[in-house]
Order: C-alpha cells, then structure tokens, then sequence
C-alpha cells in the first residue's frame, strides 16, 4: 500500500493542537523561542509522544514580534545562529528537525550571506545525525543530508520548486478541489505532507488533506 506523513507545526499556542495531532503521524513542536515557551514544548512534545506521534523538533529565529518570519539581515542570522543551535540541543529528544519561517525559506535562496549561514546551520544539525524536514530542492537533495521530503497542500509554488513568497497574491490555496489535485501530486514525490496549524480553518483543511489521502488508498504514516 502507498504511504504518505501527514506533518503538522505546533506548540506555538494556538488553540487546536490537540485536535490536529488526530492527522498528523509527525508533529513539529516549536522549540518556545520564535513562539510558545519552554513549559508549553514540553506539554506538547508529552502529547504527542502519547498519542504515538513522531516529533520533531521546529526551531524558528529569536524575532517574536514577526514569529520567526520575517526575513533577517546577515547580520541577524549571525547573531540568531547560537539560538538555533541552543534550541536542539535543549529540545527533548527530536527525531528529525524541520526549520520554521523565514529560517526555512533562507535555506532555499541563492548567492545570499544569509542563505549561506542559514545552511552552515543545518549542516550542522545534519552532521549531529538528524534527518531535516524540506523541499526536496537544490542543496537539500545533498546525499550527505539524511533528508524527509516536504510537500505543502496549501501554498503555491515557484516555477524552481520554491514555495511562492506569502507576500505574493495567490501564494496560500484556499479552493478545496485545487488543494485536493494538489495534495495528489505531491503524494507522488514526497514524503510528508505539511499541514499548517495557524489558519482558522486548520481542521478543516487537516481533514480534507486526510480524507483526500484516503480515499485515493495511501496509509497515513511515516
């Protein structure tokens, strides 16, 4: 039978993360630095680990007030580089890592010093034996990097791969038959499927991603 993760972002304290973990088979718990707090990770991490869940840990930079997504100067990747290495070596035992916001979309831009740093970062995680949660793109298809392979059901895509900027019209997907034809592509080339746990609608869009799944014959899992 097909096999696809469906993969979920949460401990950022939003209300809903409980009733998403229903979806998801791996859970990315903020790491309480670009949202949440260290108590509220470690609720979460305990949650998800007794409902079988995979989790992994989601580190973000230090920029609360943007929560992790706006975009940094190289200077300020220099300066957030330690809090990303603090926040996996404090995390309880990831099983993988995937990058949150803007640190995420960085590792994926071209002749920038912040996109260098940025990936010096997770190569070093990668050399600490973790596998990294990304767009299967570029760089990250590096055999030297133990790679999980992420797909997103609601956002739009660049023609090189990259997710469209959230800055742009059209770069989240809302129309239900346009996700579910979206969401059946992806299945074919990845390994997980994103669901975002920040939207009003999140539970609706995790059930429609699960029951799209489903009714095409994949086993959700890792």
């Amino acid at each position: 039978m097909k096999r696809i993760d469906l993969n979920v972002d949460i401990g950022e304290g939003f209300p809903v993360d409980a009733e998403l973990l229903q979806f998801a088979t791996s859970a990315n718990v903020c790491c309480g630095v670009h949202a949440g707090s260290s108590e509220l990770t470690g609720k979460t991490v305990e949650l998800a680990k007794r409902l079988r869940v995979r989790v992994g840990a989601h580190p973000g930079f230090p920029d609360r007030e943007s929560m992790g997504r706006r975009r940094p100067s190289e200077a300020e990747v220099r300066q957030f580089a330690p809090s990303l290495m603090e926040q996996i070596a404090e995390f309880p035992e990831p099983t993988y890592v995937k990058p949150h916001g803007a640190f995420y979309n960085l590792l994926f831009e071209t002749q920038s010093p912040e996109s260098d740093l940025a990936r010096e970062v997770v190569h070093e995680f990668s050399r600490q034996g973790f596998a990294l949660m990304l767009l299967p793109i570029g760089w990250a298809l590096d055999h030297q990097i133990r790679l999980i392979r992420e797909g997103f059901a609601d956002r739009a895509y660049l023609p090189d791969g990259r997710l469209t900027p959230r800055s742009l019209p059209g770069a989240v997907l809302h129309d239900p038959e346009q996700i579910k034809r979206q969401v059946l592509e992806l299945a074919t080339t990845v390994d997980s499927i994103c669901l975002h746990g920040d939207a009003p609608n999140c539970l609706e869009f995790a059930e429609l991603v699960h029951k799209t799944l489903l009714d095409a014959g994949y086993e959700i899992g890792f």
